[in-house]
């Protein structure tokens, strides 16, 4: 009987979690209420605040749970570096855009938490470990001899984050169509990730 009855719990939890992803991304972390996401839910107010404080601590448990099972970058080994890198950044533009559960918890984090400290903490982790799969891949690159050693590691880091949050906005806010859009997405990081094997001018 006890295990049926966590078992229960944690099925509430997630049918909570789960309508909140929705409520959430539509109306942005302010104006969202705890009757909002009980009626998304399908539960009584009663039975949400039985699993959450509030809407606080809803939020951040929806968080936590999609960033927390997130799929990793998985490398393709008869690919270099710089073409597992370009895989990457494709694969990050297409979490922000394509419809799910991390597109609509990732779109929540960047526009809708109105500077919640717990929410911003699990925003710059997310940012951490984009950065952290980025550098790793630059440092492969410079060890097979893609990338010189002599490289501003800090500003290539910056431009290729630069890149995924620029391919997004054309992608996202753009005009093309979708037969079109990943098929620009594509030659826009191969285009952009081209530029580091190039020399820096130097001012």
């Amino acid at each position: 009987m006890a295990r049926k009855t966590k078992e229960d719990a944690q099925k509430t939890r997630d049918q909570i979690l789960d309508a909140a992803e929705h409520v959430f991304y539509r109306n942005g972390f302010t104006i969202t209420t705890m009757a909002e996401i009980a009626e998304a839910a399908q539960l009584s107010r009663g039975a949400v605040y039985g699993h959450y404080k509030g809407k606080q601590e809803v939020a951040t448990a929806m968080a936590e749970r999609v960033i927390q099972a997130a799929s990793p970058f998985q490398q393709q080994p008869a690919l270099s570096a710089l073409l597992n890198l370009k895989e990457y950044c494709l694969q990050e533009i297409r979490s922000y855009i394509e419809p799910s559960s991390i597109q609509r918890v990732l779109f929540f984090l960047y526009t809708g938490i109105d500077d919640s400290p717990e929410l911003l903490h699990l925003r710059f982790t997310w940012e951490k470990k984009r950065i952290a799969q980025i550098d790793s891949l630059l440092r492969q690159a410079i060890a097979q001899k893609e990338l010189s050693a002599e490289v501003d590691f800090d500003l290539i880091s910056l431009y290729c984050q630069s890149i995924i949050e620029g391919v997004f906005s054309i992608i996202y806010f753009g005009s093309l169509s979708e037969a079109q859009r990943w098929q620009r997405a594509e030659q826009l990081c191969e285009y952009g990730l081209q530029r580091l094997s190039m020399p820096l001018s130097r001012p």
